[in-house]
Order: C-alpha cells, then structure tokens, then sequence
C-alpha cells in the first residue's frame, strides 16, 4: 500500500537526479569556477538544511570529543566536493554517477576494518557488479584515466571514508542537526584555504550565476530533506535504500533527454543496473 514516505522518497530520486544534471550543465562551461561555485553553494545548502533542522529541532552544543570526528568528516566532504565539481566538468552526469557509486566499495571495506561489521557473500557479489559495472561502462574502449576519472573516483573515496566516520558520529549525535554542521565546515574550509578567491566572489554574485548555483542547491537541499522526511515519516533504511538507488538509472535517462549525452546509452543503463544492484547488495 501507497504510504507518506514513499511519496517522500520518489521525490529524493527526482531532485538528486535533476541536481545532477544541473552540476554537469553548470560546469561544463570553462568560465564557472568550481571552487567559488562550491563554496557558495555549501552555504546556501547549509541554510537550506538549517530551516529544516530547526523546524525538527536542533540539537547544540555539540560534544566537545565528537569535534575530531566531525573536522575529518568535514574535510573530506571538502575535498569530496571539490573533486564533484570538478569531475562534472569532465564528465557526463550519468558516467560520473556510477563512478561515484562505487564510494559504497570503500564504505564497506572500512565498515569492515574498522567498525568490525560483517563481509557476507551477498557482499562480495556486490562488489563484483560493481566492478563489472565500469568494465561495461568503457567495454571496446581503453579506459581514458583522465583527470574527469580520477575526480570521480577521488569523490568515491573521500565520501565513502566520510559516510564510516558520520557512522560513529550520529550514534551520538542527532543526525538531522548534523547536516547542516556538515554542509557549512567544508564550505568554511575551501573559503580558507583558497581565500585568494574569494576576491573574484562578486563575479558570481551577479543576477544569472548566483541563480544557478541557487538552483543546484535548492534541488540538492530538497533531496536531502526528503531524504529525512522518509525515514521520519516511517520508512527504513533498508526499505529506502533500494529506492534511491532509482535515482542512478532516472539520471542516465534524464541527462539523455535533457543534456543530450546519447552516446553508449545502452552501456550507460546496463551498467547503471549492475551498479544499482550491487549498491544494494553492499548496504
């Protein structure tokens, strides 16, 4: 039977595809800098899970010993994010979806070292499609180790080691305050670390780039709390998982239709299904 949360979770698929789309339409023009572009649109997503936050009900201060864990986890959505932005320059959105699917490889493997959790055959197996999801992704073609590639494996990476550290985090720690904290320290921290550009902000905060990196981030912020509204409106994990995998396979549709990536779109949906399933086998 048709409940609430599975409204809210067809809506999560929609706009995290439709958000996709719009970061690769964004990027793909040389003349958009990807890190001002992430800094601003870190903060706008910070105001956008912040109202929500409140609304449930924030929780602060935070425990001073969670601080450790939440600087690494900030820094490596920073660096996560960098390498997003910079790999929808280079890349079509649905190839650098099932890339940056493979972060659930290195959410495992350190779920497994680390947090001592279980490696089934079911496991296995879904590393397996998700290995032979790239190998059909470049099938007939040497696969080009292009810096677009090597953005797209660095998000795998950084997000799936952050997704193990957040795990620990929100044990202890109300999971919806935790989003807008972690949406505001790694913008706060490229702001740092490339301040120098910031002297070319008032360049985006012209009329038609400012809106578009309000668009990108309205889509990616109603995502993430439809997200939450799922599980608070009764969904499990376990039963949203499988649906938010959908939003794979709408992105290769939709950056067909809409941004006309044809090209291997054959390619592009099968390996979309094997990765889809091994995501699945992995969770």
């Amino acid at each position: 039977m048709f409940q609430t949360w599975h409204l809210f979770a067809l809506a999560t698929v929609f706009f995290s595809s439709i958000a996709s789309l719009v970061i690769r339409s964004l990027m793909k023009h040389d003349k958009n800098d990807p890190v001002l572009f992430m800094i601003v649109f870190q903060f706008m997503l910070t105001a956008i899970t912040l109202i929500f936050a409140l609304y449930k009900g924030f929780v602060s201060p935070f425990p001073m010993e969670l601080w450790p864990r939440m600087l690494l986890s900030a820094v490596l959505y920073a660096a996560g994010s960098l390498c997003n932005f910079y790999s929808s320059r280079h890349l079509g959105a649905g190839e650098m979806t099932i890339l940056t699917a493979s972060g659930a490889l290195v959410t495992i493997l350190l779920g497994v070292f680390l947090l001592g959790n279980s490696f089934t055959v079911l496991n296995g197996v879904g590393t397996v499609l998700i290995l032979l999801s790239i190998l059909v992704l470049y099938a007939g073609e040497r696969m080009k180790m292009n810096s677009g590639v090597w953005y797209a494996l660095g998000v795998a990476f950084f997000y799936g080691i952050a997704v193990v550290n957040d795990v620990v985090i929100i044990r202890t720690y109300n999971p919806i305050s935790f989003v807008p904290v972690m949406s505001f320290l790694p913008g706060l921290i490229i702001a740092l670390v490339f301040f120098k550009k910031l002297t070319h902000m008032k360049k985006l905060f012209r009329l038609k780039p400012l809106s578009h990196v309000a668009i990108y981030s309205a889509f990616y912020g109603i995502a993430a709390v439809t997200f939450y509204q799922a599980l608070d409106s009764g969904a499990a994990v376990s039963q949203l998982s499988p649906i938010s995998r959908a939003s794979i396979i709408v992105t290769i549709i939709l950056s067909a239709l809409f941004l006309n990536e044809r090209k291997d779109i054959a390619k592009k949906i099968v390996s979309a299904l094997l990765v889809s399933v091994g995501v699945l086998f992995l969770a």
